[in-house]
């Protein structure tokens, strides 16, 4: 998954971004948020979206970790998509 996240296929990417989606407990949450600080500038539209629906998936199992890293580590680096889709089904607003 380290060779998709960093390759140049778009496709590859995004799958490398949610393919723990649906692991519940079992989810990488380490894994999880230092792949989206390292696509959380990329340019493509379907990659910002899949990292805030990897975070979103993660707040089914640990909110407080997904709500930390978004007004944290991820504050100044999330794009508002991001942000939006991570804390969608939660009652946080963070700045976006």
């Amino acid at each position: 998954m380290d060779r998709w996240l960093s390759g140049d296929d778009l496709w590859l990417t995004r799958s490398a971004l949610i393919h723990m989606g649906g692991w519940k407990d079992a989810i990488d949450r380490e894994w999880v948020l230092a792949a989206c600080l390292a696509c959380a500038d990329h340019p493509d539209f379907f990659i910002r979206k899949a990292v805030g629906w990897i975070l979103r998936d993660l707040t089914r199992v640990d909110p407080d970790a997904v709500v930390a890293f978004v007004e944290g580590k991820g504050a100044t680096v999330l794009c508002g998509l991001s942000k939006r889709e991570a804390l969608k089904n939660l009652s946080v607003t963070a700045a976006v």
